[in-house]
């Protein structure tokens, strides 16, 4: 049995729509969706490749260290989950969630950690902190009449850079700062700075260019992270632009506008204090291997197999995005919503259900 079904592209933040083709219960390709109102039927190649994401290295049975990682029942892996939780103070547990969750996960398991008493929890934010000013939109790119872009977003966010280009084809006046000799957006606009640090090109940009009331002007800045990013928003926070910080995960900025972000160093500080790990979604043995050292037990919830997989005490196979319903907050701040529309592994189960579960089994209602 074939079927067509419209969702939300998990490979990059900006939040297009794309139909997967299901046949007998299994992605088999894409198709696009023309009437999605941020990326128009156009996708990109990652977002073209997005079912295979569904097929890769699942994780379809709950697993538990014993010498090495073993099949088990649901009641076991549960079990032994709560026994540890149970057997460790609070301030010994950590929680820790990627940018690629749901909006709808990320509030369970602030209530999850709130109910548990455990502070200690966040979201890898791949070190863009938090801010709360209202972004520009992909409208507000496309209808520009000038943008400043420091990255490569032509290359990394084709959908995002597409909107670029139409603003140019409208006569905007496009000028591109990045590292590289030369860059795909680079190529494709007025200017090309080539920058040898961003405080040398904080010191020499011209600002007036952005002060004109009567141009509209967005900046939009990809790439960046910790100081860098900081002091770049600082920058051009006050000026007359509005401005676009391009986040990497598909639902970043959903996990910023409810769990701590943490940057590196957060993250190292975290692993430091706690005893226990609950790790959702991300794979901090990719990035931070030695750091988890310290853990005396290390619990995943996923729903394929990584690093940090491979190192856990306990896994949960859960689910993936086309498998459940829920919403994610692309880079623009536009929240949209997505339904299920296949079923997952016989013996994996939704993320939230699995937090639910847990929490029922500890006595506690969330």
């Amino acid at each position: 049995m074939l079927k067509v079904a419209h969702t939300i592209c998990p490979s990059c933040s900006v939040g297009c729509g794309v139909n997967l083709i299901i046949k007998d219960q299994e992605a088999v390709g894409t198709y696009p969706y023309k009437r999605h109102p941020i990326n128009e039927g156009k996708n990109c190649k990652k977002g073209r490749d997005s079912y295979q994401i569904l097929n890769e290295n699942r994780l379809r049975d709950p697993l538990l260290k014993k010498g090495g990682l073993e099949q088990v029942s649901w009641e076991d892996a549960l079990e032994t989950t709560v026994s540890q939780l149970k057997s460790h103070k609070n301030h010994e547990i950590g929680i820790l969630a990627s940018g690629n969750c749901t909006n709808e996960e990320y509030e369970t398991l602030k209530k999850f950690a709130a109910t548990l008493g455990v502070e200690n929890i966040g979201y890898n934010a791949k070190n863009i902190p938090a801010f709360n000013f209202e972004t520009a939109t992909l409208d507000d790119v496309e209808n520009s009449d000038f943008i400043l872009i420091i990255g490569d977003v032509l290359k990394e966010n084709p959908l995002l850079g597409r909107r670029v280009i139409l603003a140019k084809e409208g006569g905007a006046e496009i000028i591109t700062a990045d590292f590289p000799d030369k860059t795909l957006t680079g190529i494709n606009s007025n200017e090309y700075m080539q920058i040898e640090s961003i405080s040398a090109f904080l010191d020499n940009i011209n600002r007036k260019v952005l002060e004109t009331p009567e141009q509209s002007s967005t900046v939009i800045i990809s790439g960046l992270s910790g100081e860098e990013f900081e002091n770049v928003l600082k920058f051009f926070q006050d000026s007359h632009a509005k401005l676009l910080p391009v986040m990497e995960e598909c639902n970043s900025r959903g996990a910023m506008n409810i769990l701590p972000a943490l940057n590196e160093n957060e993250l190292k500080d975290l692993l430091k204090k706690v005893k226990l790990l609950y790790v959702v979604g991300d794979d901090p043995a990719s990035y931070m291997e030695e750091s988890l050292k310290n853990i005396e037990f290390l619990i995943t919830q996923n729903f394929f197999i990584n690093e940090t997989v491979l190192m856990s005490d306990v896994v949960l196979p859960g689910s993936c995005w086309a498998e459940k319903s829920g919403s994610f907050t692309n880079t623009t701040g536009e929240t949209q919503k997505f339904n299920q529309i296949m079923l997952p592994p016989e013996n994996a189960r939704d993320d939230v259900t699995i937090l639910m579960e847990l929490a029922e089994k500890m006595g506690l209602e969330l």
